[in-house]
């Protein structure tokens, strides 16, 4: 027995070296571990040897090498039969291929015979096809040749046996009369003429049987009965008798044929509010919303017999639909637009937007309609024309319907002609005082243009007899609204009757309406009578001041009128860009000119404002700054002038800050002021002053200084504030006026410039004022050039200076 070497393996590391350790899931760690577990086990932790693990490793890694080599020649023959194998399967499914390559060869050679036998069964179908139309064709002709035959004998037994036998040989026998009545009328047959008036006569009582049969199942209410007498009929004449016979005998026609007759809508409450512009439209006439649900209710009714009954259910509706807009819509409609016009075109153009937005809703209702399409025949008999023909559908009726009902009433410009026609109508009413009042104060002229052209236009009332008051004169906002409401109305009844290609046109033609009354006949009526009233005021005479209130609401109303324009005439004209161009032009042309005419209205109140003021100034006296008395003077307050011009101007003021705002109120009091202030100046220097005089002259400068200031215009209290200053030099001793002359406004001014009122003190030269002030003063009219120095200084203060006679600032 050979001994154990002592550098073999152990049974445990052994069994490690095989292949099988290294198939599947294989890490050295793993196996580095399970190599040195038993060493381990034998180790001494104290002292490490590592020589068993050396000999064990190098003995392992002989076992592994060996291993390899096995391995190595394993694979190498397992190569070897794999490319064996392989060779074998691509010879094997080359083999299939071309097998497979076969097969499909040949079942395309079978498809392609199948196609053949197919497309020659289809042709002999066709032709078997053929050959029984031919047949049954042959058959039927032979029928009608032995029908057609017995007729000209007089025997009609054979058909009248078909046509007992039920719904089916009624209808057959139908077929047969009306193609015998056919052949009757077309072919020439010798002989043919008794049998064909038989044949006619025959379908006739044919026809009336079957109608008389439908009318007592339409009585009875027996649908189905009613269905096969029109399937029948429908052979005669397309189920027209038929459908005559439903429509003409419907309750609905029956009872509502007299309804426009019993003038249902003059009991209506809101009628009397029709004709009436100061109230909005009322609702549709009642007795039209009424009609409409009627004919809701029975259409809807009616479309569920009509689909069981007819074999054309459009068809039959088609005529149902058009004889309740012929005959119960239109003449209800033509009635109360008569009534309506009777009362006032604003009535009758209101009925008529009003039923044309009920009818609009009653079609889109009736549009929902389920008109089911069927065919007319179902029989061997039925012919190739027997097919349903439809006639339109729902929508495209209803369409047509409401386009003829409103034709009459909106084709061309018979609309828009009646839309002209109201609003001149309601815009002559509503100012009827305005124009009477005017066309009276025109009287004296009675042949100016205003006035024949008022005559003109309101040639059917005598305005002269007319009873009008100064307020009817009067320009009104709230009129001017009432206006622009009326044909803000008449703008939305354009929107919905008029075609949408001519609605741009159309809302030029009332926009220009507009133009012709609230300008014209109104706004501008009333800007040029206050011209010619201001032309003719008498300085003399006490002002009035009611074209300012004219400016002011002509202005209101010219701003409602934009807005109006903008918001409902500029988009309908937006689609034509000629017509948006042309309404635009003539609108600015309009507002200018009315603007013009208000500034010149308030340019020439001005000046009649300024005239009187300077009239109110020519009453001061001589004497008024030369009292006599000083204690009068003392007791006064100012003299009745200053009095006077201080009322006007206060009424002035009052009436421009009612009537005016912002900018034009202040440009309006400046030039009053600066007018007055210069109208002031030159009166000053008209006056000899004595001392006791200046003392009247100061309180008539602070009385109209302390008006001034209520004017609240800046550039105004400066030079009244200068003009108290200057009425400062009548009440100063003559010692003191160097002083004087050196402070404020006074100091800016050149001596020479105050030398006239200077002179205009009693004491000038008693005092020896020009000795005082060392002035040199020339014979005549004194010294008339300014240096520009002296100039400079004037404009710095806001003054003007004219080089016509004295100095003067204005």
């Amino acid at each position: 027995m050979p001994t154990a070497n002592p550098y073999d393996l152990d049974p445990e590391t052994h069994a490690l070296l095989k292949i099988e350790t290294f198939q599947g899931k294989f890490t050295t760690r793993d196996f580095v571990e399970n190599m040195s577990k038993n060493l381990l086990k034998h180790a001494n932790p104290k002292a490490f040897d590592p020589k068993p693990f050396i000999r064990t490793f190098e003995r392992s890694i002989d076992e592994l090498l060996k291993l390899r080599e096995t391995v190595t020649e394993q694979s190498k023959d397992l190569e070897a039969t794999v490319q064996l194998t392989e060779a074998g399967h691509r010879k094997k499914l080359h083999e299939l291929k071309t097998t497979f390559e076969d097969v499909v060869h040949s079942f395309e050679t079978l498809e392609s015979r199948i196609n053949e036998v197919g497309n020659t069964a289809i042709r002999i179908g066709e032709q078997l096809e053929t050959i029984d139309r031919q047949r049954l064709r042959a058959s039927e002709s032979k029928d009608l040749i032995e029908y057609f035959m017995a007729f000209n004998k007089g025997d009609i037994s054979r058909l009248d046996d078909l046509r007992t036998q039920g719904t089916e040989g009624q209808f057959k026998a139908s077929i047969i009369a009306r193609r015998l009545n056919t052949i009757a009328k077309e072919v020439d047959i010798p002989g043919g003429e008794d049998a064909g008036a038989r044949i006619e006569k025959y379908c006739e009582i044919l026809e009336k049987e079957l109608l008389d049969q439908f009318d007592k199942a339409y009585r009875q209410k027996d649908k189905q009965t009613m269905r096969n007498c029109a399937k029948i009929l429908q052979e005669f004449n397309g189920c027209e008798s038929c459908v005559k016979l439903y429509v003409n005998q419907h309750e609905f026609f029956i009872t509502k044929v007299n309804l426009s007759q019993s003038n249902e809508f003059l009991t209506s409450s809101s009628w009397n509010d029709l004709p009436n512009p100061q109230v909005p439209p009322p609702p549709v006439d009642q007795g039209l919303v009424n009609l409409y649900q009627e004919i809701r209710t029975t259409v809807k009714q009616e479309a569920q017999i009509i689909n069981v009954v007819f074999p054309d259910p459009v068809g039959v509706m088609q005529v149902f639909l058009q004889r309740i807009f012929a005959q119960l819509i239109q003449t209800y409609l033509e009635s109360l637009l008569s009534h309506a016009e009777s009362n006032s075109t604003l009535a009758y153009l209101r009925s008529l937007v009003a039923a044309h937005t009920a009818t609009k809703e009653l079609v889109e209702d009736l549009k929902g309609l389920d008109m089911r399409q069927k065919g007319l025949s179902d029989t061997s008999y039925s012919d190739a024309n027997d097919e349903s023909q439809n006639s339109g559908t729902i929508a495209e009726i209803l369409e047509q319907c409401i386009r003829d009902l409103f034709v009459p009433y909106t084709e061309g410009d018979r609309y828009i002609e009646k839309e002209k026609k109201s609003l001149g109508e309601l815009y002559s009413s509503l100012l009827l005082q305005f124009t009477a009042y005017y066309t009276q104060q025109k009287q004296l002229r009675a042949g100016s243009l205003l006035g024949r052209a008022f005559n003109q236009i309101y040639s059917n009332t005598n305005l002269m007899d007319v009873q009008t008051t100064e307020d009817d004169g009067n320009l009104s906002v709230n009129y001017a609204m009432l206006i622009l409401k009326i044909h803000a109305e008449a703008i939305r009844r354009a929107v919905k009757l008029s075609p949408f290609t001519e609605l741009p046109k159309f809302a030029g033609v009332l926009f220009y309406v507009l133009l012709e009354y609230i300008g014209k006949q109104y706004i501008e009526t009333a800007l040029d009578t206050c011209l010619d009233q201001i032309s003719v005021m008498d300085p003399k005479s006490e002002l009035h001041f009611k074209s300012f209130s004219v400016i002011k609401v002509a202005g209101d109303i010219i701003h409602l009128a934009q807005n109006h324009f903008q918001s409902a005439i500029l988009p309908l004209a937006s689609p034509s860009l000629t017509m948006h161009r042309d309404l635009t032009s003539d609108k600015n042309r309009f507002m200018m000119g009315v603007e013009n005419k208000i500034n010149s209205t308030a340019q020439k109140m001005i000046d009649a404002i300024i005239s009187r003021l300077n009239y109110l100034l020519s009453r001061q006296k001589k004497v008024d700054f030369r009292p006599r008395d000083e204690d009068d003077v003392i007791a006064s307050l100012a003299t009745a002038p200053c009095n006077n011009c201080v009322e006007c101007l206060k009424k002035v003021h009052a009436s421009i800050s009612q009537c005016l705002d912002g900018k034009n109120m202040e440009h309006v009091l400046t030039e009053i002021g600066n007018s007055f202030h210069s109208m002031l100046l030159e009166h000053f220097k008209k006056f000899s002053v004595s001392p006791a005089g200046g003392l009247v002259l100061t309180k008539d400068i602070a009385k109209y200084q302390e008006t001034i200031t209520i004017f609240k215009v800046p550039k105004l209290d400066e030079r009244f504030e200068m003009l108290r200053q200057l009425g400062n030099l009548f009440i100063v001793k003559p010692e003191i006026l160097k002083s004087v002359l050196n402070e404020g406004y006074l100091a800016k001014v050149d001596i020479k410039y105050i030398l006239p009122y200077l002179q205009a003190r009693t004491d000038f030269k008693s005092a020896g004022i020009d000795t005082l002030l060392g002035a040199t003063i020339e014979t005549g009219t004194g010294e008339r050039n300014f240096n520009e120095k002296a100039k400079a200084r004037l404009a710095a203060m806001g003054l003007n200076i004219s080089l016509g006679g004295d100095y003067l600032w204005s």
